[in-house]
């Protein structure tokens, strides 16, 4: 995989076929007369890429696709999927530019329309009134930031939003403008900072932030995608987010039997631990399949039908699967993760439910 996703996007694919591998042992146990074959294609974390390969999934007679990963793909292919009855059931996609009633489109993960809010809430709540942020120019990137905004500016905040082009060899000009609109917003205990961006853009924007004096005054903040293992991976900016007091919320697994299970294999079968949208990844390969055999044929439309109350009555690596009138998730937790050590370390969960915080404690 490449672009965006180079580095989770292998993660996330692993977990796909995980949950494929499983289904195809237990069929030849049971001596089925059917297996489920997978097929990769690489959309490059590029719209036109991924409208070139759902083009070339339909004209091979592919119905069920697991991805794409991102908000911007996954809007891109969206045409064609409801043209040709392509169910498409993204593992990662959460922008709200994908989310719409009576389509071809699923996604696991729950969508930006409820982590927007939460975080606009958490970081209002934990006493900050003046919000600068900083976003890709995207579908997800532009989309969360003003979910964010319009929430935080609705609890009586000030935010400053500053959109880059991820693609951009260098972002120092951005993070300039970032230092002038934190220091203009006084960059004292009430002022905050939210980074909205994936690994290459988000390495280039904090190895460039941790090098000016104001930005390591204020607190940071970040959705998921500013909580994998890439950015750890650099010393100073594991060291620079330690320092800002980073904070990043992110889908709270909903631990049972299933997530110890998924866990396990993974583990076993490729020696590391799986990020957290493989296991939204797992439990869509799941879904999709379980869709499939119920539906009797496979058939998209068929498909189409029955995922929602596949997935209704579905209990994953991730928990339940019940989806939105969007075809979206239907409930959603976040977990608060900061940086401790060099590791990212659960601090405490988000509840949709009653908008609090449960702090860990210990």
């Amino acid at each position: 995989m490449s672009g965006g996703y180079a580095v989770d996007g292998p993660r996330r694919l692993k977990g796909a076929l995980l949950a494929i591998e499983e289904v195809n042992q237990l069929l030849e146990k049971i001596n089925a007369p059917f297996r489920f074959k997978p097929v990769h294609e690489d959309t490059k974390t590029d719209p036109q890429e991924a409208v070139n390969v759902i083009k070339r999934f339909a004209s091979s007679g592919i119905k069920v696709v697991i991805g794409p990963l991102s908000t911007s793909c996954t809007r891109a292919v969206m045409p064609i999927a409801n043209e040709q009855k392509i169910v498409i059931i993204s593992p990662s996609s959460t922008g709200g530019a994908a989310a719409f009633p009576n389509d071809y489109v699923f996604r696991m993960p729950p969508p930006d329309t409820v982590q927007g809010p939460a975080l606009a809430k958490i970081i209002h709540g934990l006493g900050f009134t003046k919000l600068v942020i900083i976003a890709r120019n995207d579908d997800y990137g532009a989309g969360l930031a003003k979910l964010v905004e319009d929430t935080f500016k609705s609890l009586g905040g000030k935010v400053e939003t500053i959109l880059y082009q991820p693609d951009k060899p260098d972002l120092s000009n951005e993070v300039n403008q970032l230092a002038v609109k934190v220091q203009q917003m006084g960059a004292d205990e009430k002022t905050a900072i939210l980074i909205i961006a994936f690994d290459d853009d988000g390495i280039k924007v904090l190895e460039q932030a941790s090098k000016i004096d104001v930005l390591s005054k204020v607190r940071w903040f970040g959705p998921d995608s500013m909580a994998r293992k890439t950015f750890l991976e650099k010393p100073n900016i594991a060291a620079f987010l330690e320092k800002v007091e980073f904070l990043a919320t992110k889908p709270a697994i909903a631990r049972n039997p299933i997530t110890e299970h998924f866990e396990k294999l993974y583990r076993e079968r490729y020696g590391e631990d799986p990020t957290p949208y493989a296991y939204y990844a797992y439990d869509a390969a799941w879904v999709a399949i379980l869709s499939i055999m119920f539906a009797g044929k496979y058939d998209g439309e068929a498909v189409k039908e029955v995922l929602p109350i596949v997935a209704a009555h579905f209990m994953g690596a991730t928990g339940h699967k019940m989806l939105n009138e969007n075809g979206d998730a239907a409930f959603a937790d976040y977990s608060l993760v900061a940086v401790k050590n060099g590791q990212y370390v659960e601090v405490g969960i988000w509840h949709s439910s009653t908008g609090q915080i449960e702090w860990r404690t210990g």
